[in-house]
């Protein structure tokens, strides 16, 4: 009898580093209250709509609100987008036309027409703040983002919504009921100028369901561009998306 009591003594601290590992694996797969799905990614994606290949430009307008700790700033946009390049003209709140800010994906370049100069900054990794968050990105993709089921890694639910995790470490949250994205998170280590991309008031455009705001988060967390779309034309014919510089404004690179 004493010789088999080491032996319950390791059975039973055998057992209790199992049920610890297990714990500990479950703690690992749950995010923000989301648990593992047994919906595949092909299901949830295939219900998203995907308007990647028969909405190629748009050209529209939009009041933002751009806060950040100690300033608040409110300033009109006008935009050109096509899935290549995006263009921003910005006023302010009386309607002076401040500067245009086009992106390609890679860099932005900032046309600042008060102080009478132009930086181009690299998307990743680039300073960028205020305004220049929201141009950086391509307005139409931000728009109308789509994803691939075979760019999902797995998939985690809660009671209202799927959450996708990408392989690039992005997380996409799907509403269960609509099939709408209502978010889009990035990796810390994205080097992004932007960490959230928020969806609301969705509605139907032309037959298109798209959302009528977005708010877009700095990588900190802090400061956010707050976008409420008044104008929206879809596949516009566009002409070249470019910033024609005058010839005495310099342009300084990052």
């Amino acid at each position: 009898m004493n010789r088999t009591l080491p032996q319950l003594k390791r059975f039973a601290l055998g057992l209790l580093c199992l049920v610890l590992a297990s714990c500990s694996g479950s703690n690992e797969l749950r995010q923000d209250g989301f648990i593992p799905s047994q919906k595949s990614p092909s299901e949830i994606v295939n219900n998203i709509p995907d308007y990647s290949k028969n909405l190629t430009s748009i050209d529209g307008k939009g009041r933002a609100i751009v806060s950040e700790p100690g300033n608040t700033e409110r300033v009109t946009v006008l935009f050109s987008s096509n899935r290549n390049r995006s263009l921003v003209t910005v006023r302010n709140g009386i309607g002076i036309e401040g500067g245009q800010l086009l992106t390609d994906g890679d860099t932005l370049l900032v046309y600042n027409k008060v102080d009478k100069f132009a930086r181009k900054i690299p998307i990743r990794g680039g300073k960028l703040s205020r305004i220049n968050r929201l141009a950086s990105l391509n307005i139409l993709d931000m728009i109308s983002y789509s994803v691939s089921a075979g760019n999902v890694e797995s998939v985690l639910e809660n009671n209202d919504l799927y959450r996708l995790l990408l392989t690039n470490g992005t997380k996409v949250d799907v509403a269960k009921d609509s099939g709408l994205i209502r978010q889009v998170l990035q990796p810390q280590n994205s080097k992004l100028p932007y960490s959230k991309i928020m969806y609301d008031a969705y509605g139907d455009i032309e037959g298109f369901k798209l959302a009528r705001k977005i708010s877009i988060f700095g990588p900190e967390g802090k400061s956010k561009v707050a976008l409420q779309l008044t104008g929206l034309e879809l596949n516009p014919d566009l002409k070249t998306l470019t910033i024609n510089l005058p010839e005495d404004i310099p342009v300084y690179y990052e």
